[in-house]
């Protein structure tokens, strides 16, 4: 990045430089100097061959920046074209894992998960580019702040993850509660940590796993 950014202001020094010099080139062929220094007007004319020279270099800069300006931003858009198309088909084709792993982003309404790199499935998503790392956390422990990526938002929607927003049996609920990673999880469930996503199906599930703990406590004190 730092490198990017150096090149970058290179770039336009460069450029701001041969603007200058196209200038004064350009000024020193047209001005009329032999009405106001003969001496400077035949030191132009004696070195107009070396004017024409620099204006043919400097011109020639301009042509090639510019093509070069268009080479890329061409050359970007199918990048960017290739990267969706990437990204849609590997959101299409989403295994039981990697469905799980995206809804925690759903159940913890959070939009960045600390989550470890060498999981499997953690690391095709980021291959896909459905997944990017924006921190890593521990290099011990492999593991880094994760966010769905601005080319996969579109293509994450609530079936794409295998959720609904009208009503879910039991058995549903049942499945995606325990189809949760234990990697990408909360491991506590109380008031603090309950997530409200504007779904009755998805509050759902919390409501259930809650009322099955307390039936557990409430049978275990039996």
């Amino acid at each position: 990045m730092e490198y990017e950014t150096s090149s970058a202001s290179a770039l336009k020094l460069v450029n701001t430089m041969m603007m200058w010099l196209f200038c004064l080139t350009v000024l020193l062929l047209i001005i009329p100097w032999a009405e106001i220094s003969l001496t400077f007007a035949d030191n132009i004319e004696d070195n107009k061959i070396l004017l024409y020279f620099a204006l043919i270099i400097e011109i020639s800069n301009f042509i090639s920046q510019g093509l070069m300006y268009v080479v890329n931003a061409i050359s970007t858009k199918k990048r960017i074209k290739k990267q969706k198309i990437k990204v849609s088909t590997a959101v299409e084709n989403l295994d039981f894992a990697e469905k799980a792993l995206l809804r925690e982003y759903v159940l913890q309404r959070k939009s960045i998960l600390n989550l470890p790199v060498l999981e499997p499935t953690v690391r095709n998503l980021i291959d896909e580019g459905v997944l990017k790392i924006i921190n890593v956390t521990d290099d011990d422990e492999r593991t880094a702040q994760i966010i769905i990526s601005r080319e996969a938002r579109p293509y994450i929607t609530y079936k794409a993850i295998g959720l609904t927003l009208g009503k879910m049996t039991e058995e549903q609920i049942s499945e995606i509660m325990n189809s949760r990673p234990n990697y990408a999880r909360n491991q506590s469930l109380n008031k603090k940590n309950k997530v409200f996503v504007g779904s009755k199906a998805v509050n759902s599930l919390y409501k259930n796993k809650e009322e099955e703990q307390n039936n557990s406590k409430e049978e275990a004190a039996a």
